[in-house]
């Protein structure tokens, strides 16, 4: 067996939980194991309703979720009145730490984009910045010492305690369901029977992330049927088969899970019989895209020294945000600088004073696309400064397990794949993950063109969190 231990990650949505569990007491066997785990994400944006497939989850719960802990405007009315003092002071305190939590997002969605997804090629390239904060946040849970600091710091969190405010408002904020549109976020972890674990770090992440936690024999067809029935239920029957890990059954110890599903349809719909054939400029030659239009559209149009940019509603109050690189520019410029995260995150564009953004007439032509890719975000990690995690001998995973292997637990790999669908209904996106044109002057002041027919990047944001940022270099 070969001496490396793998924790990877898979993303999935978290169902009820079974009756609560007592800590187990038994102890890694003394043989060397891997410590493995699959994180992946699991984010889908869906044009309809999709009927739930219920399936039973037969693994026992070590640790339980409770149920959100936001209270709406309705949870202040009483029986005689509505205590507005405490709603007012529970709306200023979640502002409050959203401001802190958001401009974290924003800057490790650019740490990462930089390297995971820039090039000036005919490869399409997204990913989910939501998901992999929350996945790299839980890891921070279960490690120590440097380890953890160096995850903290790539959070943009001071503390632990900073980020799990972080990470619960904004899951808090993220999750709905009214109606048809839905968005929301789930997170689990998932241990080996033969391992010892720190009960307290279980009932953290059950408390501070929503996380579900399970225990079972990993590696057995009975608890990988477990694992794909929690995902299939938890992602309404959308996603039905999981990628193997890779790992011997009999080395797989832990598993961490993060998913996001969202379902939702535009604001105002194009129409179909407004479409228009037309060249996109493909870095590898022009290709025939079929582009949906709308003429005189009112809308915000938002310009930086390298892009233009202009944001589409979606009805659960999401926005799909479209920028174009200056004719002068590529994907890579915008990637290069914050500038763009700070206009999808609203960061800049929340004055009334800011000279950068104007409510306007804009005549949008956006190619059908439905582009996928998968990407490895180890790299765009180690130079955001998370290196120890990956290193086995440097790694620190004491905050969880109680490990007598040879070699200390240590991540081998951040996968993720990501496809995303635009037609004129709205917007249709999946990702899995493992942890195995205007330029910068201002616009003139009544109708501009804004065609994306040449590469540019998109960002899908809830309540100013990214949940999807990708290049499209090629329209397919």
């Amino acid at each position: 067996m070969k001496k490396e231990q793998i924790l990877d990650m898979i993303g999935e949505a978290p169902e009820a939980y079974v009756a609560d569990a007592k800590q187990p007491k038994r102890r890694i066997p003394k043989k060397w194991k891997w410590l493995s785990g699959i994180a992946a994400v699991l984010v889908l944006i869906m044009l309809f309703n999709t009927p739930a497939i219920p399936m039973i989850v037969t693994a026992k719960a070590v640790s339980k979720p409770t149920a959100s802990r936001r209270l709406e405007h309705d949870d202040f009315y009483t029986a005689e009145s509505f205590d507005r003092e405490a709603f007012e002071q529970m709306t200023a305190e979640r502002e409050a730490i959203l401001s802190r939590a958001i401009p974290s997002l924003a800057s490790f969605t650019a740490g990462c984009a930089q390297t995971a997804i820039g090039g000036t090629d005919a490869v399409n390239r997204l990913f989910s910045p939501v998901n992999a904060y929350i996945g790299l946040a839980m890891t921070g849970e279960l490690v120590s010492g440097q380890t953890q600091t160096q995850i903290l710091d790539a959070l943009g969190a001071p503390t632990t305690d900073d980020l799990r405010a972080y990470v619960s408002t904004v899951w808090e904020e993220v999750e709905r369901e009214r109606g048809g549109e839905i968005c929301s976020i789930a997170n689990s972890l998932w241990l080996d029977r033969d391992i010892t674990y720190v009960q307290k770090t279980m009932d953290d992440l059950a408390y501070h992330y929503y996380a579900s936690v399970y225990e079972g024999d990993l590696g057995s067809s009975r608890t990988e049927r477990d694992i794909t029935a929690w995902m299939q239920n938890n992602t309404r029957g959308m996603i039905t088969k999981r990628q193997p890990s890779g790992i011997p059954p009999e080395d797989q110890l832990l598993t961490l899970a993060s998913a996001i599903f969202f379902q939702s349809k535009w604001r105002d719909e194009f129409r179909a019989s407004e479409n228009t054939t037309a060249p996109f400029h493909a870095a590898d030659g022009d290709i025939k895209c079929t582009f949906m239009n709308k003429k005189e559209a009112h809308m915000y149009y938002f310009w930086e020294e390298d892009f233009g940019a202009v944001a589409m509603g979606l009805k659960n109050g999401s926005t799909m945000w479209f920028i174009l690189p200056d004719a002068d520019k590529t994907v890579d410029d915008v990637l290069d600088d914050s500038a763009y995260t700070d206009v999808i995150t609203q960061s800049e564009f929340r004055s009334e004073e800011s000279t950068n953004s104007r409510y306007m007439k804009v005549n949008l032509s956006v190619p059908q696309f439905d582009v996928s890719s998968s990407i490895d975000l180890k790299e765009a990690l180690q130079n955001m400064g998370v290196t120890d995690v990956f290193d086995p001998q440097l790694s620190d995973f004491s905050a969880s397990v109680v490990s007598e292997t040879e070699v200390p637990p240590y991540i081998a790999a951040v996968r993720q794949n990501v496809r995303v669908k635009i037609d004129e209904k709205g917007v249709t996106a999946a990702a899995y993950i493992e942890i195995p044109g205007a330029g910068a002057g201002a616009p003139p002041d009544e109708v501009i063109d804004f065609i994306l027919d040449r590469p540019f990047v998109f960002a899908v944001t809830k309540s100013y969190v990214p949940l999807f940022v990708g290049v499209v270099n090629t329209p397919g």
